[in-house]
């Protein structure tokens, strides 16, 4: 009896209860990963809502819709702030609403099919005893000891690159249907390869799910008899004044960044253009004669990569490659700010179908479209609510937790000019007039700038100017 009252007691014991968070049902209607706990949350979503954005619960603003926005963004190599190679760089950019993600992969000698940039390790991954590879040298077990690098601070992490396997099934757990995947093919595969390639795409993502891009003709014209309908892009070498300005950049890094200073003569040519198969001369297929017979190798639903210099020395591309069903993409070897600049410069009409951008799909909707402006339906109630509302819409969300900080003084952090006043003036020196002493040989006496410390959270620093 003793026993089964003791029994009894057992059974009777509570379950732990397992704390639950109840979504708001104003913010029921927010993406899963939608930030709804905190001060003032559906205030600050709701005015955020307004401009068609969220706070996702990693503190990213990011876009509700990107439909407004008529190209395809692409996500270059993934995420831009995650490191290449990962899981995070793939699911990331899913999450930010990329309409697409571009991922390398290449062969190693075993016939693994690796997500991998370069040619070989030392600049995104590390092996363990800091030996350079040559990834068509290695194996899937040496692959495995690799490390992925930190972008911001090059520290190697406890993480190692993935193979093309595990990139697929990533992006197949993490996709919307829209969303598809650019696999770039960086290693020169013969024809059972490239089989073994579509077959894992299939079984993982689908037909339709994905698409091939290559600066090799023939490894598409094998894709083309591989898979009759999926999309081929041909990339098109580097503009050679893009090659030779990226080159200039990579010389004045090695001089201040320890890291390309200790590697430099192993730094690979053209940042993209690690094979040789990249360095081969410059040749131009933008012309109606170039495209017709590309299209003719590569089939109707294929496409041609374009530098954005290239793109914008040949303007007409894009309405010669319609008349042949063909697409255009551009992407740029001088950095996405050089890329956005030049989109700029187009109308909406001239655009290309399609760009490969290290940026955020907010900052190019919002650049060439205007994606996020307020609809001024909803009266924010916060301080915090108001100041969003009152952004110009040139605000970079991007910066948004950053930008916060001057919310006091009525300052924002605008896309393209640095910091900005709200009222529409732009941040403007002082200029300090207070006389320098000079000491009695002519030499002047080193005198501090005056701080003004009553400006709320944010200190203003303002530096003399050299308009004199």
């Amino acid at each position: 009896m003793t026993s089964l009252l003791i029994l009894s007691g057992c059974k009777s014991t509570p379950e732990p209860i397992t704390p639950t968070y109840i979504v708001p049902a104003a913010l029921a209607h927010l993406p899963v990963d939608a930030a709804t706990q905190g001060l003032d949350i559906i205030d600050i979503q709701l005015t955020l809502g307004d401009r068609n954005l969220y706070l996702a619960a990693n503190g990213n603003i990011k876009m509700l819709s990107t439909a407004q926005c008529a190209l395809d963004i692409s996500a270059h190599r993934g995420d831009f702030r995650q490191p290449e190679s990962s899981y995070n760089a793939i699911a990331s950019a899913l999450n930010d609403n990329f309409n697409s993600v571009e991922i390398d992969v290449m062969l190693l000698k075993d016939g693994t099919w690796v997500n991998h940039h370069d040619s070989q390790t030392g600049r995104a991954t590390v092996h363990y005893t800091g030996e350079r590879y040559k990834l068509e040298r290695m194996n899937r077990k040496e692959f495995g000891q690799l490390k992925l690098r930190d972008k911001d601070t090059n520290a190697l992490l406890n993480e190692r690159p993935i193979t093309a396997a595990e990139a697929f099934k990533v992006f197949a757990g993490y996709r919307m249907p829209s969303q598809k995947l650019n696999v770039e093919i960086k290693s020169d595969a013969n024809g059972q390869e490239l089989v073994e390639l579509d077959n894992m795409l299939k079984k993982y993502i689908g037909n339709g799910g994905f698409y091939y891009s290559a600066a090799d003709q023939d490894i598409l014209y094998k894709l083309r008899g591989i898979n009759p309908y999926v999309y081929l892009g041909f990339v098109q070498g580097g503009h050679p004044t893009s090659v030779e300005k990226l080159t200039a950049d990579m010389r004045k890094g090695v001089n201040s960044d320890a890291y390309y200073l200790e590697n430099q003569n192993n730094i690979e040519f053209a940042g993209r253009y690690g094979t040789k198969r990249y360095r081969s001369r410059y040749k131009d297929y933008t012309s109606s004669d170039a495209l017709a017979k590309l299209q003719r190798k590569l089939g109707s639903h294929s496409g041609i990569h374009l530098d954005i210099r290239s793109f914008m020395q040949n303007r007409s591309v894009k309405s010669r490659a319609e008349r042949l069903d063909m697409k255009v993409y551009t992407y740029s070897l001088n950095g996405t700010d050089y890329h956005q600049s030049q989109l700029l410069k187009l109308n909406k009409k001239s655009l290309p179908h399609g760009v490969i951008v290290d940026e955020t799909p907010y900052k190019i909707c919002q650049r060439l479209f205007n994606a996020a402006l307020p609809a001024k339906r909803y009266q924010p109630l916060s301080n915090v609510g108001r100041y969003i509302a009152s952004l110009p819409q040139d605000a970079n969300f991007d910066r948004f937790e950053e930008m916060l900080g001057y919310q006091q003084e009525g300052y924002y952090l605008s896309l393209a000019s640095g910091l900005k006043s709200i009222k529409g003036n732009q941040a403007k020196q002082a200029v300090n007039n207070t006389p320098t002493p000079l000491l009695e040989h002519g030499f002047p006496t080193i005198t501090d700038e005056k701080i003004d410390t009553q400006t709320g959270d944010t200190i203003i620093l303002t530096l003399p100017s050299n308009s004199k």
